[in-house]
């Protein structure tokens, strides 16, 4: 499948779920985080979810004990840089809709352990359908190599992505309701 593909499809998927359902495949899946990974002092990168796009509610992953996490903030360069989380209250929606810290210690991206990666789709092999600006690919390119990367996925895998290209950042896992993958 090609990605303009994957994003048509899953977007459109998305867009049929009830506030209900997103929030129960979404603790399906964050339960599968906590019962398959153990991020005690870990220093995590955690995406909030973007309203508009029906992402996987994330923030039960804000409160797991002795953890340090680091949010994203998109650049308008193309880049994305973290914020430590402190507290509810460094968090606004940006321009974009995308739900940021507005303050906070900045950290590089060789300091996390896991980074739990937004998608759309991903294919057998690990390679994720993103929305196509390349910011996550990006910023995983500059993690240390020891880094694991996590999709969330409220749908199973696909077989292929067609299209990619040598920016594509592949996954170590992906979360499904129903499964996680390893590759």
């Amino acid at each position: 499948m090609k990605k303009e593909d994957a994003r048509k499809l899953i977007l459109k998927k998305r867009m049929n779920f009830s506030e209900t359902e997103r929030l129960d495949l979404s603790r399906q899946i964050i339960d599968k985080v906590k019962a398959n990974f153990d991020l005690k002092n870990k220093n995590i990168s955690v995406f909030l979810p973007i309203e508009r796009f029906v992402e996987i509610e994330t923030s039960p992953l804000l409160v797991i004990e002795d953890v340090r996490i680091g949010l994203p903030i998109v650049q308008p360069e193309g880049e994305m840089k973290h914020i430590l989380f402190e507290s509810q209250e460094q968090i606004e929606i940006s321009d974009w809709g995308i739900p940021e810290p507005t303050h906070g210690q900045e950290v590089e991206a060789d300091f996390f352990d896991f980074v739990f990666v937004p998608l759309l789709a991903f294919d057998k092999n690990g390679y994720r359908v993103g929305y196509g600006k390349g910011f996550y690919d990006r910023f995983l390119a500059k993690c240390k190599s020891d880094c694991v990367f996590i999709g969330l996925s409220f749908f199973e895998s696909i077989e292929s992505i067609e299209d990619l290209n040598e920016f594509d950042a592949p996954l170590n896992y992906c979360i499904s309701p129903q499964r996680v993958y390893k590759f």
